[in-house]
């Protein structure tokens, strides 16, 4: 399986790719359920301590991180597009002005789902910020996490 690849698209987009070994609608379903999200989405970084999701078009998410040195930020955002193969949502960090558009495409081929995320931020300054938070490192670590669940499941 190839780990998480991650590049910058336009000067405001960051693009994240990884592939699992599972099908497509198990993974949308790993991605989408508080469960397992709640399984998978931290790391030894930051654990997710609260996850909730009102699955709909229109409806919210809001995920609860907390770091080692008791330090908790919050994911939020509004689902705009919902289904297996594509979800967009917006995105919002802790209660920072402005929000990411974030659009996820899961493609199945012989058992194996890639997973290509694009995140369209307002501006290169933004992005550039993300990225130098270690966005990179925890998401990878995380979907690795993911990758060893999805075996599990």
């Amino acid at each position: 399986m190839k780990k998480l690849k991650l590049i910058t698209g336009a000067a405001n987009e960051i693009i994240m790719e990884r592939e699992f070994a599972a099908p497509r609608a198990l993974v949308h379903r790993a991605m989408t359920e508080p469960a397992l999200i709640k399984r998978w989405l931290g790391n030894e970084c930051s654990a997710v301590i609260d996850v909730q999701v009102d699955l709909r078009v229109g409806g919210s998410y809001r995920h609860v991180f907390r770091r080692p040195d008791g330090v908790e930020f919050t994911f939020t955002g509004i689902y705009k597009e919902l289904g297996v193969e594509r979800t967009v949502h917006t995105e919002r960090f802790n209660d920072m002005p402005g929000e990411a558009v974030v659009t996820t495409t899961l493609t199945e081929s012989d058992g194996i789902t890639t997973m290509l995320m694009i995140e369209r931020f307002e501006s290169a300054q933004v992005r550039d910020f993300v990225l130098s938070t270690g966005m990179a490192d925890g998401a990878g670590l995380s979907y690795d996490n993911l990758e060893r669940l999805l075996s599990e499941l």
